[in-house]
């Protein structure tokens, strides 16, 4: 449940803070949509006004892709996806507010009708503080199953 709110968290800026053809990023916008009206390119979310960058990354025809990064709001590192959608899965690292690997493993996201689903699952390494390996943890369906 906790995960869910972080997510929900950092997908509502999305529908709040993010301006259309606003800004650019070298000769390419950024925050745009395609002609069905899906979020497409590259994209910078915001808060506070537009002055925190909390997630960025890119979208190809409203799904993401590649890379995104999350924020904590002083800048530093929250959390980084790279979408392997051949491989069916999203590898995940999240980290301390300290900046130091927190934990990495890997998320699925599942569309059903209008219902979209995010989840860990599977082996996911757990890191102290100061980033040295502590134990592993084992997610089925976004529940901690084994610790």
């Amino acid at each position: 449940m906790k995960l869910f709110i972080v997510v929900m968290l950092l997908l509502l800026p999305l529908l709040v803070a993010a301006e259309p053809d606003k800004q650019r990023a070298g000769l390419f916008r950024i925050n745009r949509f395609d002609k069905e009206g899906q979020f497409h390119g590259k994209w910078k979310v915001y808060i506070n006004n537009g002055t925190i960058l909390v997630r960025q990354g890119r979208f190809r025809h409203g799904k993401e892709v590649g890379k995104w990064r999350y924020y904590y709001q002083d800048g530093q590192r929250l959390m980084e996806e790279k979408y392997k959608p051949r491989k069916n899965y999203i590898q995940v690292k999240r980290y301390h507010e300290n900046g130091q690997l927190a934990k990495e493993g890997q998320a699925r996201m599942i569309e059903s009708g209008n219902i979209l689903r995010y989840f860990w699952f599977g082996e996911w390494k757990v890191y102290d503080k100061s980033g040295q390996f502590s134990h592993t943890e084992y997610y089925e369906q976004g529940n901690l199953v084994k610790r």
